[in-house]
């Protein structure tokens, strides 16, 4: 799930978030320090398989009756549960005699989540297969607990071919550390416009275009504005999380962060002009609510928002409350078209006794199936282009190529080691701003000084 939901992101429930680094666990092996891959050998006394090393040129996956148990750290709701657990039946097919343990681990921020799998370590239960969105991808990595992954693909044809065919650069350059990569993609999420096609009708507006600025979108937002007090109908509903945020940035040109991820950017000229005009959406035009205490996945099937920020993780939501009045559209633009995109994947725990075995259930994990499950699922974007192109994908809504294409100009949502300090110091600030306790000047200049020390620390650590 991304930003999503941010799966797998996540964004409209408060995305996972990290904090700063610490060292290595030591117990990590690389594979890149080798020029080979893993796979069992059965011993001459017959038993259950040993997994040992193996050169490049023995090749082939575990045997069939290779004896094993695999675990997983994972993350998701009870829809993705099921998921894995139908794939892990087909991976059962294969394996009948490996046992797979599925372990979900609830957490609130990326950090947590990270420590959690510390400390399992620690505590010699070493998970064999770690499910992380990239918002905890350099934490992960940083902590020791997350193998390289270039061998094992360049060991196996199939994978290889898939990784050339099937994912966008984008999706593997958001799990590439210092040029290795660490997890395959799974599932992503991007930031649309949602607009509710009635009410553009009612107003006798043009539905938004593809090239639509940030001019269309206020005007357009004005015109949706209607009414007072409870029964007041608001244009637009600001997204407040960061990963429905940094698309205003992204559309002019600007980034919270310089590209590289190792400093504060808040002090950027574009960044006051693209958060004054967020803020004069809620307090001088007055055509967005509050955003403290505000759910925008409520208002806009009922009718009080006209437009929303989401990914695709609310459909279901959506189908649930019976609304069908709405497409999506890009964001629009004031300098820029540029998109946003968070993404989960699976990687493989450098202290896995069952490398190879585990490696066969990461292509499981990520196989076309769970793709299709994915699109039908309507949690995420999937990460095969393929399974964005199926007639399921593309059936609701009426724009749904725009998901996918959006990856042709994007940047990933900025995710630092210290991702939860980062998010924790701009969501503090934008807060008080759009709640008209500061201005934007005054309140980036705080937030920008307090970013700067923040990444210096990171830096040092």
């Amino acid at each position: 799930m991304d930003e999503s939901r941010l799966g797998p992101n996540d964004g409209a429930k408060g995305r996972l978030t990290r904090r700063t680094l610490v060292k290595r666990t030591g117990a990590a092996a690389a594979l890149a320090a080798t020029a080979g891959v893993w796979a069992p050998a059965v011993s001459a006394s017959g038993q259950s398989p040993v997994i040992t090393f193996r050169s490049e040129n023995q090749e082939g996956p575990p045997p069939a009756d290779t004896k094993a148990t695999l675990t997983t750290f994972n993350y998701g709701d009870a829809t993705e549960q099921k998921l894995y657990k139908d794939a892990i039946a087909r991976f059962k097919q294969k394996y009948p005699n490996v046992t797979v343990k599925d372990n979900y681990t609830p957490f609130t921020l990326w950090s947590e989540y990270a420590n959690k799998l510390t400390t399992q370590l620690a505590a010699g239960q070493i998970p064999d297969l770690i499910h992380v969105a990239i918002e905890g991808t350099r934490l992960v990595v940083s902590k020791g607990l997350m193998e390289p992954l270039d061998d094992l693909i360049a060991a196996d044809a199939d994978m290889k071919t898939l990784m050339t065919n099937e994912y966008p650069q984008p999706l593997k350059d958001a799990f590439t550390v210092d040029g290795k990569l660490y997890q395959i993609p799974v599932e992503w999420n991007n930031m649309v416009i949602y607009y509710n096609t009635k009410k553009f009708a009612d107003a006798g507006l043009q539905p938004p275009q593809p090239t639509w600025t940030w001019d269309d979108f206020l005007n357009a937002a004005k015109a949706l504005t209607s009414g007072d007090g409870g029964n007041k109908v608001y244009g637009f509903g600001v997204p407040f999380f960061t990963f429905g945020l940094v698309p205003w940035f992204l559309t002019n040109s600007t980034y919270p962060l310089t590209d590289d991820w190792s400093d504060s950017n808040l002090n950027d000229p574009k960044v006051l002009e693209t958060v004054t005009f967020i803020n004069d959406l809620i307090n001088t035009h007055k055509v967005s609510p509050k955003v403290q205490g505000t759910n925008n996945d409520q208002l806009f099937p009922a009718g009080k928002i006209a437009m929303g920020g989401w990914g695709r993780w609310p459909l279901n939501a959506f189908e649930d409350a019976k609304f069908q009045d709405f497409d999506i559209q890009y964001w629009p633009q004031k300098t820029a078209k540029t998109s946003i995109h968070g993404i989960g994947g699976w990687g493989i725990s450098p202290q896995s006794k069952n490398k190879a075995l585990a490696w066969e259930l990461v292509k499981t994990f990520t196989d076309q199936q769970v793709e299709k499950d994915i699109v039908d699922l309507y949690t995420s974007i999937p990460a095969m282009k393929s399974a964005s192109e199926t007639p399921e994908m593309l059936s609701k809504p009426g724009n749904a190529k725009i998901y996918y294409e959006s990856l042709n100009d994007s940047k990933p949502v900025p995710a630092p080691a210290n991702f939860s300090d980062f998010e924790s110091i701009l969501l503090r600030h934008l807060g008080e701003i759009f709640a008209g306790s500061t201005s934007p000047e005054d309140g980036l200049a705080k937030a920008h000084t307090e970013l700067q020390a923040a990444m210096a620390k990171l830096k040092s650590s």
